[in-house]
């Protein structure tokens, strides 16, 4: 048989047993492999398990779990049997992040639904999606052919989403099993739906954890705010610092070390198809926020939620808590009367209302309209105070 008959024939079992293929997907998808720390170690092999009973349904061989003492298990699996042919280890990763906040969700995460032509769910695309990829790729051969044009080996991690701690410590235990020519990540993506990509080359990553300490306890923040430095301040002004006004990151000398690009790959880059806005849709980018500028590197900031994972998820919001004092002088006051009674004015917005006095000493009134004033509260906003509640209204 013609190597293009060979592919010809695989692509027409491709097809052929599609519906069967998503339908795998789908119960692999089921199973919530987090390997966060905090979810069940249990269902991370019970993930692996599947994978490993999947590679030996399609016909590969030599299929085990690979353990490292308190690291979540490894799927291997091979096909070995084209003496001179080069060897391709296809790389992959069955945990998945934890879900996030289930309100976020359309449907829940570990409950697979296809909609509009796409699968939602954890794991669906990253990376049991990828591996399924290759999976049915080796499957279509073997059905049309009974071979493979090339050795095979599968390596199918079950820590990739927790940062590989121990990937080091796996390949010093398994790395003659693990001999091979050329390695392939199912972990990538296409171009755009219909533009295929083939990823060479992938950004590294450096995580740091950073704790900023002041003080030995907490204090009240109406007796010390304003002489104890804020950490949160201090955080937020050294994270700022990381990147300079056009996005780059500002680290003196760290860009001596990042690979350029060339003219070449510049060229062919811009004939991509490249449509930003229908980038920001597929993105969900909210209405009148922009692209940022591309760069080498792009810091992200914070933890995910919902359990420990390596910083690679870029948040889709992030909110903080603002609490201001201010010394004021009675004789200054905030407020003016207006058609609907007093309002309480700051900066450029004006809430009309009236407040209900709290329990605070000095202008009770007053204070919770120059508080109102500086937060910018709306009306109906609540107003905290000393044992009771001030509500504006």
């Amino acid at each position: 048989m013609k190597a293009s008959d060979g592919v010809k024939a695989a692509l027409r079992a491709v097809d052929e047993h599609f519906e069967e293929m998503k339908r795998t997907l789908l119960e692999l998808a089921r199973i919530p492999g987090v390997s966060a720390p905090g979810f069940p170690a249990q269902e991370v092999r019970r993930s692996a398990e599947a994978f490993a009973d999947l590679l030996r349904r399609v016909g590969l061989e030599n299929v085990q779990l690979l353990e490292v003492p308190g690291v979540h298990p490894y799927v291997y699996g091979d096909w070995i049997r084209r003496p001179g042919a080069p060897t391709v280890l296809l790389y992959g990763h069955h945990d998945v992040v934890p879900p996030g906040r289930p309100e976020r969700w359309v449907s829940p995460p570990f409950e697979p639904v296809e909609r509009k032509g796409r699968l939602y769910g954890r794991g669906t695309a990253d990376d049991k999606g990828g591996i399924l990829v290759h999976v049915s790729a080796v499957a279509a051969y073997l059905r049309s052919d009974g071979s493979l044009p090339c050795n095979v080996k599968f390596l199918i991690e079950g820590e990739e989403e927790i940062g590989s701690e121990n990937l080091a410590t796996f390949l010093d235990r398994y790395k003659e099993l693990m001999a091979a020519d050329a390695v392939v990540l199912s972990d990538t993506a296409n171009f755009d739906t219909g533009v295929p990509g083939l990823t060479y080359r992938l950004r590294g990553l450096c995580q740091v954890d950073v704790e900023v300490r002041c003080l030995e306890r907490p204090v009240h923040s109406g007796q010390r705010g304003g002489i104890v430095p804020d950490p949160v301040q201090i955080l937020c002004r050294l994270i700022a610092d990381l990147t300079a006004k056009d996005g780059s990151l500002n680290i003196p000398g760290l860009y001596r070390r990042v690979a350029k690009t060339t003219a070449r790959r510049r060229a062919r880059l811009r004939r991509l198809p490249f449509d930003a806005g229908k980038l920001a849709h597929q993105t969900g980018l909210l209405p009148g926020v922009k692209l940022t500028p591309l760069h080498a590197h792009g810091p992200r900031h914070g933890l995910p939620r919902g359990g420990r994972a390596a910083g690679t998820e870029a948040h889709e919001d992030t909110t903080p808590r603002r609490a201001s004092r201010c010394p004021y002088r009675p004789d200054h006051a905030l407020v003016a009367d207006g058609p609907r009674g007093p309002g309480v004015r700051g900066g450029a917005s004006s809430a009309p209302g009236r407040v209900r006095e709290g329990g605070c000493p000095h202008g009770r009134g007053r204070v919770h309209r120059i508080r109102a004033a500086l937060l910018g509260l709306p009306r109906g906003g609540t107003l905290p105070s000393d044992g009771r509640r001030g509500t504006a209204r």
